[in-house]
């Protein structure tokens, strides 16, 4: 290996290093603003990119032929030998919150992934990475009684905190159209409720009930995909399964006064969190390097599992998404504009939130860009989302959100030797 491409290496070894750092710091911040997010895990977080997102999140049957595909470990095969793939992102969401009576609104933005994947050699590729699994924040203001005298008072309720994922994916190719994936995250993180009871008017000290919710362990995930070459297209199959699985969980709670004095201090565990079994299925047609249709269905069977909250069932989560992405052309001597891809999209959920007998739905279209740099080898993607969650029936919360994303792809060549005359 010579001396150049030595440098080179640990001069990327070194950048990803740091924005690993980084991304692990900024994880940590607030995500979300729903009110949804103060149940169970918080709001559940779509694992994808900006090229996904801006067609549906529609993934499981696609290629990482030119981007990294985190939506299905058995898509890593398909990466350019001898190529090292680089990406990063940030998201960015602006919510309008309303029920019967009332509205609000939030804005929130943050660093959201860093992913990296290589093929190894012509049967092994590897990808790793940073992205969220889910996201609490949210904030109530309403009022309780003191028992005994029915006299109300002030009392504020915050929730803050995130899961992140950290993960390894490989896949491997058994068979020249046959891939196969396999990823092994470690989910960490933790969820914060804060009680604010200002006994101030009452002429008494306010009291803050803080409960601490910590959660690690390692989540699997499983994927395939097989390429079916047509006459003038290619079709892609590809399925994931996710097994039920446990996350340990670490609860603290700690009570005080206004003068930051600790009245009562408990630690105990809080026994295992279920994540439950999840399946998806999706396919992709490719025309060319021009046109891409995708599309994906899946289920999470929540409806197994309880958090023994008054007025919260759960139920299965069944999803569909689909999306297609154009590019007018390939040719580097075609203006700019054409060689940009077009991407638009749609996606609809069931949450697995039933709140008073109404299950929650989610409905997104979404549009977006992938604008070429360095002679088309790396990218800038964005994407938009316009979306709706909720209902405003049964004195319930509707939320009607743009997020808007945005990843740099880097594409580089590793491992090969340069020839001198």
């Amino acid at each position: 290996m010579n001396s150049m491409m030595h440098n080179n290496i640990k001069k990327h070894l070194l950048i990803a290093s740091s924005l690993i750092l980084l991304t692990c710091a900024t994880f940590a911040q607030n995500n979300t603003s729903s009110p949804y997010s103060m149940y169970g895990l918080g709001e559940l977080r779509f694992q994808s990119t900006p090229h996904n997102s801006a067609m549906g999140n529609a993934g499981i049957g696609m290629l990482s032929d030119n981007f990294l595909n985190t939506l299905n470990p058995a898509s890593y095969s398909a990466l350019d030998s001898m190529t090292f793939v680089f990406e990063m992102g940030a998201d960015g969401k602006i919510s309008d919150y309303q029920n019967s009576n009332k509205s609000a609104s939030a804005t929130r933005a943050n660093f959201s992934y860093l992913a990296m994947g290589m093929h190894v050699n012509n049967w092994f590729s590897a990808g790793f990475g940073l992205n969220p699994f889910s996201s609490t924040g949210y904030e109530i203001n309403t009022t309780s009684l003191i028992e005994g005298i029915q006299q109300e008072y002030p009392l504020s309720i915050m929730g803050s905190g995130d899961i992140s994922r950290a993960y390894f994916s490989l896949s491997v190719m058994p068979l020249k159209k046959l891939s196969l994936g396999m990823k092994t995250s470690y989910l960490f993180g933790n969820q914060a409720q804060m009680q604010f009871h200002n006994l101030i008017d009452l002429g008494s000290s306010s009291i803050t009930n803080e409960t601490t919710d910590y959660f690690n362990n390692f989540y699997w995930e499983f994927g395939v995909q097989y390429q079916i070459q047509l006459k003038a297209s290619t079709l892609m199959l590809g399925a994931i399964y996710n097994p039920r699985q446990e996350i340990q969980t670490r609860r603290v709670n700690t009570t005080s006064n206004s003068a930051g004095i600790v009245l009562q201090y408990e630690e105990e565990s809080d026994g295992d969190f279920v994540i439950p079994e999840e399946i998806g299925i999706g396919f992709s047609w490719k025309k060319g390097d021009y046109l891409l249709v995708a599309m994906d269905a899946g289920m999470q069977m929540w409806s197994d599992e309880s958090y023994d909250i008054s007025g919260v069932d759960l139920n299965n989560n069944p999803y569909l998404h689909g999306g297609v992405d154009y590019l007018p052309s390939t040719s580097l001597r075609d203006a700019y504009y054409k060689k940009v891809n077009y991407r638009l999209g749609f996606q609809y959920a069931k949450s697995y939130l039933n709140l008073r007998e109404i299950q929650l739905d989610e409905m997104v279209f979404s549009f977006g860009v992938g604008l070429p740099i360095r002679n088309q080898k790396s990218r800038i993607d964005l994407s938009f989302e316009l979306g709706k969650i909720g209902t405003t029936s049964k004195s319930l919360i509707q939320e009607n959100y743009l997020r808007f994303r945005l990843g740099f792809s880097l594409k580089d060549t590793w491992f090969t030797r340069p020839k001198y005359n």
